[in-house]
């Protein structure tokens, strides 16, 4: 009689108690199948599901108002949508958009660690995720403004980021129907919550 041994296989973990991640092992493992994508703060990974609708429409209309203000402002800086990512250390986050100044790309080289803005969409399957742990971290990652685009309670949720008692937090600031969502970062920027919403939910 012979005894077989069972291939050796690497199972992915979610637990840091099993297994934290540099970020060669991450950008190694295998992409989902069915269209989420895994990322990484800390070391520890995340599974963030695909996007539901109507994700892409309000992302469209938000993009479309950014780019305008950028072209008629000088163009001060760009816009980036994924897969591009903010990536350092064993951290890896990839923004469903985000805008980076000149003056801040010049500081950073070829990996892109930080942001000036950037833009979540969310979705009842990711908002626990985007409101907490992934907002603490853009934080710490010293992106200065985050706007939450959350099409199920029709507002959006805009974080700065301010010191306060010699501590970084966010001062969180909410606009809903009937209220235009104001930038900080880029001056005189402004979205009409109920033009970006309209007909979409």
């Amino acid at each position: 009689m012979q005894a077989l041994e069972a291939p050796v296989t690497t199972a992915l973990s979610f637990s840091p108690l099993v297994k934290q991640y540099t970020l060669e092992e991450f950008w190694s493992l295998p992409e989902p199948e069915d269209r989420s994508h895994y990322e990484l703060i800390g070391g520890l990974l995340f599974m963030v599901p695909p996007p539901d609708w109507p994700h892409g429409d309000f992302g469209a209309r938000l993009t479309k108002a950014l780019i305008l203000f950028l072209a008629g402002h000088g163009d001060p800086g760009n816009v980036y949508y994924p897969r591009e990512a903010i990536y350092t250390g064993e951290t890896y986050l990839e923004p469903d958009m985000m805008y980076v100044s000149n003056e801040r790309a010049a500081t950073m080289g070829k990996r892109r660690s930080s942001a000036d803005i950037v833009f979540e969409y969310v979705s009842k399957s990711s908002a626990s995720y985007d409101y907490t742990t992934k907002a603490d971290t853009y934080l710490a990652l010293g992106v200065r403004e985050l706007w939450l685009v959350d099409s199920d309670n029709q507002w959006v949720e805009i974080r700065y980021r301010i010191v306060r008692d010699d501590s970084l937090v966010w001062q969180i600031i909410r606009f809903e129907q009937g209220d235009f969502a104001e930038s900080r970062v880029l001056e005189g920027w402004k979205v009409s919550v109920d033009q970006l919403f309209e007909g979409l939910v």
